[in-house]
């Protein structure tokens, strides 16, 4: 199980949000640090465990429980049995969680912000510069997995910015 979340803090809807604005996607068991960006690194983290869970839900971060701190100068979090870090740029917040030592990430520029299917492509031929014939196929919860492997992948794009979290192993 993996699952990615990235947020473009530079893209021009990005709006800050305030301690009303949290209210709305926190759980009662969230446990969160001092952090300008901490509304985007909660959500961010919520959403890379819903992914992870791989349920055929729709996304309600107020029902994810976060624990967010610092150690060894990263960020990290859990939900659960879910573990996970984020790593926060001056362009983006990436969150990833899963099995991190098994697990790995790409992330994607695309300047002109249209990732109708952009991100798919650009993974595939990430893929492929590779060396690798991988394509991009569904499970039965119509959840994204790579072909013809049948490995879970996790994909997220916001603004200018696309990630894909795999199996080391595709490699």
């Amino acid at each position: 199980m993996l699952g990615i979340d990235i947020v473009d803090i530079k893209d021009p809807s990005f709006k800050e949000r305030n301690s009303r604005t949290l209210d709305l996607i926190s759980n009662p068991d969230d446990v969160s640090i001092e952090h300008p960006h901490i509304f985007w690194i909660l959500w961010s983290a919520k959403e890379a465990v819903f992914k992870c869970k791989r349920e055929p839900l729709n996304f309600a971060p107020k029902k994810i429980p976060i624990k967010v701190f610092e150690a060894d100068e990263k960020i990290i979090f859990e939900s659960d049995d879910i573990k996970g870090e984020i790593k926060i740029t001056d362009e983006y917040i990436v969150a990833m969680c899963g099995e991190l030592e098994n697990i790995t990430f790409k992330i994607f520029e695309n300047s002109d912000d249209d990732w109708s299917e952009g991100i798919r492509f650009m993974v595939i031929e990430f893929f492929r510069d590779q060396g690798l014939d991988y394509h991009i196929g569904s499970d039965e919860l119509n959840l994204p997995i790579i072909e013809p492997s049948k490995k879970e992948i996790s994909i997220s794009h916001h603004g200018r910015y696309g990630a894909v979290a795999f199996p080391v192993d595709l490699l």
